[in-house]
Order: structure tokens, then C-alpha cells, then sequence
């Protein structure tokens, strides 16, 4: 293939490449020769495929008994770098043809590919069940390893004869650079819960059913996949630091401003007014916390002393302090000898949580700013400046 990136569609439609399925995989080999990316169409209407006998035989060994052009076929999907599965719908389904062929694939679907690859689903209706069928052929991808870019439909009657062609051909367009970007960049789309659940029903059944399906059992222990579900998705959960204080004293706030409630007492909000001074200025972060002592509620500062030191990244690049003790707040740029609490937040990020465009709380939790020192004392910003 001259070096080309490979990507192999099936059509499932008994037009072939005339249909409008077949006009749906042109439209998308078009753009996608521009990338460098060869596209190879399989019509199955023009290959011998037998009927799957349901005899189980390809779950104990490693494949169909049955000799035709099955297997040639699945061959060329698994050693592709990209893949398209393609069908239009007939009597609300894919065709017999492409049934026929995914039936006889149920050994590949579980057996899970130890590598990940993109692909593409494809389908067309008269004005009902491209969806489903699009949705249902996105789903099968994984037999063949391959996860979904992304989903081409649309509607047609006669060859040809698309609602909104140009709409179509758009579409088609944009799937096909995401299809090319992706072989290239090896990239990985998120997990979704429909792989979760799959892994999690295909477990059970083959270490269940071991003895039936022995080469099924075999393929998932030595492949590692029983372990485990980032086994088989090739991706992994990304752990996060979450001071067990910080939580305690973030539920232990909850609970007393509940009570304050209860009780009738005063709770701030961050929609309430700002009772003495005027509100701060939030153009930038330096100029946010310099007007902060404006912001500042006395009342709710009795016996506090504490100096709050901010070193703030990203777009703003200082240090700055505000010291509070006797019922007053001061702003000082710079660092404190012996701050209490040291802030670390890029300058967005601290704007954000100001203005309440993003909770406080969830942003150190999830590490978008980080904090040293007292925690009980992060916690009171919010009663002390609203």
C-alpha cells in the first residue's frame, strides 16, 4: 500500500458500492485519501458466508470450523489501522448479509483485541432506523478491537437521493479527518459505561461457563483481561491526592452551617451583599486580592489572627499576602515570613472560584489549586470576604 495508512470498511448492502451506503463510504474515502489514509471497501454481497450454526465450537477452540470467506475478511479488520462498519437498514435492522457476518464473528467479540484502534459506523434509512443501526453497528466495533470516532447516517430513498446531501457530505467529511487524526495520534476516545457493562457481563460469563467456553476462558487469563476492566479498555484510573482533614473539616462546616440554619442563625452565602465595604473589583487576580481588605467582614473575624499568603501562576506571576488580626485586614505584596496558609493557584483559576463560576471546595479537591497549612483556616475565606 505504498507506506498508506489502512482502513478497511464492510458493506453490508446488496447494492454494494452503488447504494446509498456505498455512496456514504465514497464520501468518506474522499476526504480521508488526503491524509495519507488508503480505504478498502469488502462488499459482502459479493463474498461466500455462511450461515453461523450456533454449535459453539469457536468458543472452545480458536475459531469457525466453517471454510468460506469469513475469515479472510475478519483477518483484514484486525490487521487494519482503522475500521467502518456499514449497513443500511432493512425492516428496522442491518441487512441478512451483514447479519450473517457479524453472527459468525461472536468467537472474535469474546476474545477481547489486546490492542485499541478507531473506527467508524455507517448507516442509511428511508426515514427510520439509521439511528439504531448506527448506534447497534458503533457497539460492534470492539469484535474487531476498534472503539468509536463517530457515527455517519442519514436519509434516503432511492441511490443517491439524500435529505440534506450537503449536510451528509459534511458529516462525512469531519468523520473522516477525525477517523485519520485519530489512526494517527494513536489516539483514545474516554471510556463510556457501555464497554464497562460489556466487560463486566463477558467476565462472568466466561470464567462462569469456563467448561463451554474454554478457549474463551484460556484467551482472557493469558491476555491479562480477567483482572481486571483498565485491562481491557487499555486505560487507567488516575488516582487523586484527597486530604482526609480537608474532607472532615469540609463535612464538619456543612454540618454547622446546617445547624446555624436550624437555629436561625446568620449563614453567609456567596450571594449575599458584602456588608461592610464595597465589593472588590475581579478584573485580574492581582487586583482581586489587593481590594479584598474592602471585602472584608469584621464580625466574622473576632479573636482571629492569621496571615493567608497567595502565590499565584499562570497568566499572573506574584506573591501576595493578606494579614488579618484585630478585627482588620491588610494587603502586602510579597511573602510572609510565617504564613499560616500558603495558596498556590494559577490566576483563572482563582478568578473562577471568586466570582462562584466553580466551587472553591471542588476545585482543591480535585487539585486545580493547592493548599499548605491550616485547612480549618482555607474553609473560613468564605465567611471572612463572602
Amino acid at each position: 500500500m505504498n507506506g498508506l495508512i489502512k482502513v478497511v470498511a464492510v458493506n453490508g448492502s446488496p447494492h454494494g458500492v452503488a447504494g446509498n451506503t456505498g455512496q456514504m463510504i465514497g464520501m468518506i474515502a474522499s476526504h480521508i485519501s488526503g491524509e495519507g489514509v488508503d480505504l478498502e471497501e469488502i462488499t459482502i454481497t459479493d463474498k461466500k458466508i455462511e450461515y453461523c450454526t450456533g454449535c459453539a465450537l469457536c468458543l472452545e477452540k480458536s475459531g469457525c470450523w466453517r471454510s468460506d470467506d469469513h475469515r479472510e475478511i475478519v483477518e483484514k479488520l484486525l490487521n487494519a489501522d482503522g475500521i467502518i462498519l456499514a449497513s443500511p437498514v432493512y425492516f428496522g435492522h442491518v441487512t441478512a448479509q451483514m447479519k450473517t457476518f457479524i453472527d459468525r464473528s461472536l468467537g472474535y467479540s469474546h476474545k477481547p483485541r489486546a490492542s485499541w484502534k478507531p473506527g467508524l459506523a455507517v448507516s442509511v434509512s428511508a426515514g427510520r432506523g439509521e439511528t439504531d443501526t448506527g448506534r447497534y453497528l458503533a457497539n460492534l466495533l470492539r469484535i474487531f478491537g476498534a472503539f468509536s470516532v463517530g457515527t455517519l447516517t442519514a436519509i434516503a430513498t432511492s441511490p443517491g437521493s439524500f435529505l440534506g446531501k450537503a449536510a451528509v457530505e459534511a458529516r462525512a467529511q469531519d468523520l473522516a479527518l477525525d477517523l485519520a487524526r485519530a489512526i494517527k495520534e494513536k489516539r483514545r476516545y474516554p471510556v463510556t459505561d457501555e464497554q464497562l457493562s460489556f466487560y463486566l457481563f463477558m467476565r462472568d460469563l466466561v470464567t462462569r461457563e469456563k467448561g463451554l467456553m474454554e478457549g474463551d476462558y484460556h484467551h482472557w487469563r493469558e491476555t491479562g483481561l480477567i483482572d481486571g476492566f483498565e485491562a481491557y479498555v487499555k486505560q487507567e484510573f488516575v488516582p487523586t491526592e484527597i486530604d482526609p482533614e480537608t474532607r472532615k473539616e469540609w463535612l464538619r462546616e456543612m454540618v454547622r452551617e446546617e445547624q446555624a440554619k436550624g437555629k436561625g442563625g446568620p449563614v453567609e452565602s456567596g450571594a449575599e451583599k458584602i456588608t461592610s465595604g464595597t465589593e472588590p473589583s475581579t478584573g485580574n487576580c492581582h487586583e482581586l486580592l489587593r481590594n479584598m481588605p474592602a471585602a472584608f467582614k469584621c464580625e466574622e473575624a473576632k479573636g482571629i489572627k492569621v496571615v493567608y499568603q497567595f502565590e499565584i501562576t499562570g497568566a499572573e506571576e506574584f506573591s501576595a499576602y493578606l494579614l488579618i488580626g484585630e478585627g482588620r485586614c491588610e494587603f502586602h505584596e510579597g511573602r510572609h515570613g510565617e504564613p499560616d496558609v500558603i495558596i498556590t493557584s494559577p490566576a483563572d483559576v482563582w478568578l473562577a472560584v471568586s466570582r462562584k463560576e466553580i466551587s472553591g471546595q471542588a476545585a482543591f479537591m480535585s487539585g486545580k489549586y493547592k493548599v499548605k497549612g491550616d485547612i480549618a483556616l482555607l474553609m473560613k475565606l468564605n465567611k471572612l470576604f463572602g
